[in-house]
């Protein structure tokens, strides 16, 4: 593998707008301009190592921000002050892990509107950076997740936990989409889809084609434990087909796609999500929901590989 520089990528300022404040409301979070700084060629790692986060988009509720550290997420999405715990005894690596937590009874009491569940209401996130280019773009994610069995064995409704993005493009008023990669956790186990759409404007939230996978192994066998996660893709929406969507989950590959169209028509890069989203109806979850997170690394390098991203392989 090429000798690559684990380094920062530079940062676009924010405006003023985007200053972080406990009590900023959903819908003041989703409609601030947040800066897309770029990985832009680096390998950037997070594993909360110097006792918390820190992100140039940081907003809403920001439990364990230090202003001090190096920006290596893009922002943060947090239901509430609860929604990220330090974490020093359950670890994948070094001193410490991220315990993201997720409240079930009233999820929309924390952010914006009481009597309305909003997106923000629905998660407990971080999310990295963009892709410099976005046909072609080439990135590799690698990151650790715990799932305890305490109330996850028994959740009916399914919990995504990690998503690559789309860039809705402004100029054409374009509005957000799915993500055009995620994996999700249900009473079977794993599983997740893939879509694309070629059309400069995407005319629904859903674009062009969807196509679906499910990760072998019942539920209870990725529960109470570390489970190593490495995908790699390759972004072409085009009738070209040279797309590429690979994943790994403790060491084996699950998943193989290659010549595929894959991602949006966006003028700004993909960029990946961790933690806990809850779609669907939430008045049927029983249970708050926590999730452990270590070892998160990203990078769309040239030449870049399974090796510099995978818990437990690469560089510190």
């Amino acid at each position: 593998m090429p000798n690559l520089k684990y380094t920062i990528p530079a940062l676009v300022l924010l405006s003023a707008s985007c200053a972080t404040s406990e009590n900023n409301n959903t819908n003041q979070a989703n409609n601030v301009s947040v800066a897309s700084p770029n990985i832009n060629g680096s390998i950037i790692s997070e594993s909360f190592e110097d006792g918390g986060w820190n992100a140039p988009g940081a907003r809403g509720f920001t439990p364990g921000l230090k202003a001090d550290l190096p920006k290596n997420f893009m922002f943060n999405q947090h239901q509430g002050e609860h929604s990220f715990v330090l974490e020093d005894k359950i670890v994948r690596a070094g001193k410490y892990s991220g315990k993201l937590v997720w409240h079930h009874k009233k999820p929309a009491a924390y952010n914006g509107d009481k009597n309305k569940i909003d997106n923000v209401d629905r998660k407990a996130m971080f999310h990295g950076f963009k892709t410099k280019k976005v046909m072609g773009a080439e990135a590799w994610y690698g990151f650790s997740i715990y799932f305890p069995s305490e109330g996850t064995a028994t959740e009916q409704n399914p919990w995504l936990f990690f998503q690559i993005h789309g860039s809705a493009d402004k100029r054409l008023k374009e509005h957000s989409r799915n993500p055009p990669f995620s994996i999700t956790m249900d009473e079977q186990g794993l599983k997740g889809n893939w879509k694309w759409d070629p059309d400069e404007k995407s005319l629904t939230r859903k674009g062009k084609g969807t196509e679906y996978y499910r990760i072998p192994g019942a539920k209870e066998t990725y529960l109470d434990r570390w489970v190593d996660f490495v995908v790699h893709v390759k972004v072409d929406y085009s009738e070209a087909k040279t797309g590429i969507i690979e994943l790994w989950v403790d060491g084996k590959k699950v998943l193989n796609k290659h010549n595929i169209q894959f991602g949006y028509n966006d003028d700004k890069g993909i960029y990946p999500s961790w933690g806990m989203y809850f779609n669907g109806d939430l008045s049927v979850m029983k249970n708050d929901h926590y999730l452990y997170l270590d070892e998160v690394k990203m990078t769309d390098a040239e030449g870049a590989g399974y090796e510099d991203v995978a818990p437990g392989l690469s560089a510190k």
